[in-house]
């Protein structure tokens, strides 16, 4: 037995005919006449008197029809608890990102979240490995990609630009690529080579890299400390970097994402509109 079956049942009752309960549901009379044929055969029982004016119900028709009702109570019960719960946003949401997103725009976020909806807790999982939202590892992504999976929903926030930077307690004059020629340099390793950026800077200048990271933020502190220059995005800022130059053919964006099944909980919209307001806000690619 299931509950379709039961709620064929109670539109019989209620419309004494298969055709009015076809009308009703908004199916067909063979369906509801099959549907019919299923539960009694389920249940080894005749539930309606086959008349000429209609459908009756049996005694046992009759008992079966005010437990039924009961059940349709009881379900509509549940469906108004859950959606009651989701009228105001509330529980937990959480977030994965970039360790240097995390710095920079998540805490202005939260910040404004905090004001608006207390109900609501932001668990942040710090990482450049890609949280499956499919299998619910995560509710939202903020990622640095030019490409977004197609399986998920989202907007790009903006977009980013590739620097070399500097320490900056060291004056430096270097002001286009050409000049990147004899400077010792930071690289990446075979892990960050899908970017582009990373594959043009091995291609010319390989012979000069003195160091190698697979983490940008890695990458950073290395530049702060006078080793060499980094080639980062403009989302990672730290203090004690000097931007000198764009590397103008290369470019990203920064994409807010989640699965379709929650792009309309509440508590979703609420936490997207924070880090949509927050992102707004910051300038990641000032020099």
């Amino acid at each position: 037995m299931n509950w379709n079956d039961l709620a064929v049942f109670i539109a019989i009752a209620d419309a004494g005919s298969l055709s009015g309960a076809a009308s009703q549901l908004g199916v067909n009379h063979s369906t509801v006449f099959r549907r019919l044929g299923e539960l009694e055969t389920s249940l080894n029982a005749r539930l309606f008197e086959r008349l000429p004016q209609g459908y009756v119900l049996t005694a046992l028709g009759e008992r079966m029809l005010q437990l039924s009702r009961d059940a349709e109570d009881a379900i509509n019960k549940i469906q108004l608890e859950i959606a009651g719960q989701e009228l105001e946003p509330a529980g937990k949401v959480k977030v994965t990102t970039a360790p240097n997103l995390a710095r920079t725009i998540l805490p202005r976020a939260l910040k404004q979240l905090r004001k608006t909806n207390p109900r609501i807790t932001v668990e942040i999982s710090v990482g450049d490995s890609d949280y499956d939202l499919n299998r619910r590892e995560a509710d939202i992504a903020l990622r640095a990609t030019p490409n977004p999976p197609e399986n998920l929903v989202g907007k790009r926030l903006m977009s980013l630009s590739w620097w070399v930077c500097s320490d900056g307690r060291k004056p430096r004059n270097l002001t286009q690529q050409k000049e990147l020629q004899g400077a010792t340099l930071i690289g990446a390793d075979s892990s960050m080579m899908r970017l582009p950026v990373f594959q043009w800077l091995e291609a010319n200048y390989g012979d000069q890299v003195v160091a190698r990271a697979n983490d940008l933020s890695t990458m950073a502190a290395l530049a702060q400390q006078g080793i060499g220059l980094a080639v980062l995005p403009s989302d990672q800022q730290e203090r004690g970097l000097k931007r000198l130059f764009k590397v103008g053919q290369f470019s990203g964006q920064l994409w807010i994402l989640t699965h379709p099944d929650l792009r309309f909980a509440p508590r979703i919209r609420a936490v997207w509109e924070a880090i949509e307001m927050a992102a707004a806000a910051v300038n990641l690619d000032s020099p």
